[in-house]
C-alpha cells in the first residue's frame, strides 16, 4: 500500500479502533483513571498497574480472553477490565460473567481466603446503545431476587 493511502487512514483513525484505544491507555494511565472515575462514579487515587492486551487462561484446553485494557488499584484492592465492543452482539453478559471469573481466578493464590479478592468491574464501551433504552451507561450489580435490599452491600451468603 502507497504511504499516501497509509497516511490517509492513519488520519481516520479514532479511538475505536484496537491499537489506539490500548495506547492511549496503557501509556496514560491518569486518563484510564479519570475515565473510570468518571464511568463507575468511583474515588480512584492512584493506578498501580495497567497493562494492554492481558491474557489470562484457566487451563491449555479451556478458552482463554484477551481484555483490552487490564487495571489494578491496589489502594482499594479493585481490578477493573476496559473493553471497547464495536459489534454489537448479544452475547455481553455471558463475556461479562465468564471475564470475571477468569480477572478471580488470577487473584487468589493457593491457600489465600475468599475475603481476598476485591472488586472487579467489567466496562464495555459501546458506539451503540445496545438496550435502545436512550442511556449511556447501564450498571449491573448482583442482587437477591428475593429480597433485593440484600446485594453489594451484605456480602454473606446465607
Amino acid at each position: 500500500m502507497p504511504e499516501s493511502e497509509l497516511e490517509k487512514l492513519w488520519l481516520f483513525l479514532t479511538i475505536q479502533n484496537n491499537f489506539i484505544f490500548g495506547k492511549t491507555f496503557e501509556t496514560n494511565p491518569d486518563l484510564c483513571r479519570r475515565l473510570l472515575q468518571l464511568i463507575l462514579n468511583l474515588n480512584i487515587q492512584n493506578i498501580s498497574y495497567t497493562e494492554r492486551e492481558k491474557v489470562l487462561e484457566a487451563r491449555t484446553d479451556s478458552k482463554g480472553v484477551r481484555l483490552d485494557i487490564y487495571v489494578q488499584d491496589n489502594d482499594s484492592n479493585h481490578s477493573f477490565d476496559v473493553e471497547m465492543q464495536v459489534a454489537d452482539s448479544d452475547n455481553l453478559a455471558k463475556r461479562m460473567r465468564y471475564y470475571q471469573g477468569l480477572i478471580d481466578l488470577d487473584k487468589l493464590k493457593h491457600g489465600q481466603h475468599y475475603s481476598a479478592l476485591g472488586d472487579s468491574f467489567i466496562i464495555f464501551i459501546c458506539p451503540f446503545d445496545r438496550f435502545n433504552a436512550g442511556r449511556h451507561i447501564y450498571t449491573f450489580r448482583e442482587t437477591c431476587v428475593e429480597c433485593p435490599i440484600i446485594g453489594l452491600t451484605q456480602r454473606r451468603i446465607y
